[in-house]
C-alpha cells in the first residue's frame, strides 16, 4: 500500500462522524421502534434483539476511543468483533428457528465454560468444588427455558452460521476475519514487524477501523430491513 496515496485524515474523520453521530443516530430510531412495537415480539426474541442492537453500539463506542491513538491491534479486534455481529444479525433475522437456536447457544457457551473450568482446575491441581452444582443448574435451565432434556457445548461456530442459508456472507467473512485477525493477534508479522513502522500502523488502523464502520452500517441496515424501517439515504 502507498501511504502517500491514502488519505488518513479524511477518512479518520468519516469515521469518527460515523461512529460519533450517524450509526448511533440510526440506532436510536431502531430502540424507538422496538419499544413502540415490543408487544410484537416474544419477551426472548425481542430481549435478543435489542442485545445485539446494543453489541453494535458498544463496539462502535470502543472503536471510536481507538481513533487518534496508538491502537491497531485494538480497533482490528473491534471490527472482528462488528463483522461476527454483522453474521449474527442477519443470521437471527433469516427465521424464528435460527433466533432460537442462537439464543439456546447461550447455554452451551456457559456448558463450555464450566468445562473449561473444570479443566484449568484439572492442570493446577485444584479440588472444583461447584462442578456438580453448575452441572444440575445447567440441566435444570436446559429443561425449563429451553424445554431441552440436556443440551451440549457444540455452539454454532460464526463461520458456519455466515454460509448459512439467507446469511450468505461466506464469501466475504472468511477473508474478512482472517485479515483483522493478522492484526488483532501478537503474530510475529505484527510484533516483529508491523508495531514498529509507525506511519503502517497508521494506516493499517484506519483501514481497520474503516471496516468496522462497514460492519456496523451493515448490522443496522440488516436491523432497520428486519423491523421495516425506512431506509436513510447516505
Amino acid at each position: 500500500m502507498d501511504t502517500q496515496e491514502y488519505d488518513i485524515e479524511k477518512e479518520t474523520a468519516v469515521n469518527r462522524n460515523m461512529l460519533q453521530e450517524r450509526i448511533l443516530s440510526r440506532l436510536g430510531v431502531i430502540y424507538r421502534t422496538l419499544a413502540e412495537n415490543r408487544q410484537e415480539f416474544e419477551a426472548w426474541r425481542l430481549t435478543l434483539t435489542i442485545d445485539l442492537v446494543r453489541s453494535v453500539e458498544r463496539n462502535c463506542g470502543e472503536l471510536l476511543e481507538t481513533i487518534g491513538k496508538d491502537r491497531l491491534p485494538t480497533s482490528a479486534w473491534i471490527a472482528r468483533n462488528l463483522l461476527e455481529v454483522w453474521v449474527w444479525v442477519k443470521f437471527c433475522g433469516v427465521s424464528g428457528e435460527n433466533a432460537w437456536r442462537f439464543h439456546e447457544d447461550v447455554l452451551r457457551d456457559v456448558k463450555g465454560l464450566t468445562e473449561l473450568h473444570q479443566k484449568l482446575c484439572d492442570v493446577r491441581g485444584i479440588e472444583n468444588t461447584t462442578a456438580a452444582t453448575n452441572t444440575q443448574r445447567i440441566k435444570d435451565v436446559a429443561a425449563g427455558e429451553l424445554g431441552l432434556e440436556d443440551i451440549d457445548s457444540n455452539f454454532l461456530a460464526v463461520g458456519n452460521a455466515a454460509k448459512a442459508e439467507g446469511v450468505d456472507l461466506g464469501g466475504q467473512f472468511a477473508p474478512s476475519h482472517r485479515f483483522l485477525s493478522k492484526f488483532a493477534y501478537p503474530t510475529a508479522g505484527l510484533v516483529h514487524g508491523i508495531l514498529h513502522q509507525v506511519e503502517i500502523c497508521r494506516s493499517l488502523q484506519a483501514i481497520c477501523t474503516m471496516q468496522g464502520v462497514y460492519f456496523a452500517t451493515q448490522s443496522t441496515l440488516a436491523v432497520e430491513a428486519q423491523l421495516g424501517i425506512p431506509q436513510v439515504p447516505e
